[in-house]
């Protein structure tokens, strides 16, 4: 009997904090959603294109220098002695060389520069939820791709999406 009422005392005071979790204001926010629509976005892949434009022009001028160069040793190719067709090899060898080490330090430095520009957007996006729940006096605020169904009073997404736009 001593059991029973122990296991009923601690069904009980499971439930009431159960309830009491319930009571928080709980909000849902679409962080996909706030970064695909904010405006500085646009702003940033712009400066980033700025930021690398010589570079990208640098490698698109070695492709097409190595694509030339192919083409018109294809052309002279039957004229060539051994000598003259291991040199153009080797001219050849360096400047695919050339290519690949300046193609793929482009590519890190831009993907480098587009993740710290990324963080930097994320951090503005969690300020503005920060500021939002802190407003509203919200206990708990979940992902929108972690909830199967919510309430459309409860998405805070184009709060935080007029938030970050300022």
């Amino acid at each position: 009997m001593n059991k029973l009422i122990k296991l009923a005392g601690a069904l009980a005071l499971v439930m009431t904090a159960t309830l009491a979790q319930a009571q928080g204001k709980i909000a849902v926010v679409d962080t996909a959603e706030v970064f695909q629509k904010m405006p500085q976005r646009d702003v940033i892949r712009n400066q980033l294109k700025n930021e690398f434009a010589s570079r990208v022009k640098e490698v698109q001028q070695l492709e097409e220098q190595g694509r030339s160069f192919v083409e018109k040793q294809q052309k002279d190719m039957a004229f060539m002695n051994d000598s003259q067709k291991a040199e153009a090899q080797k001219k050849l060898n360096e400047m695919q060389a050339t290519f690949v080490q300046k193609a793929r330090a482009l590519e890190q430095d831009r993907a480098r520069r587009e993740n710290e520009e990324r963080q930097k957007m994320l951090s503005r996006i969690k300020g503005a939820i920060d500021d939002i729940t802190k407003a509203q006096g919200l206990d708990l605020v979940i992902e929108r791709g972690a909830v199967i169904h919510v309430s459309p009073s409860l998405d805070i997404t184009q709060q935080v999406i007029s938030r970050v736009s300022k």
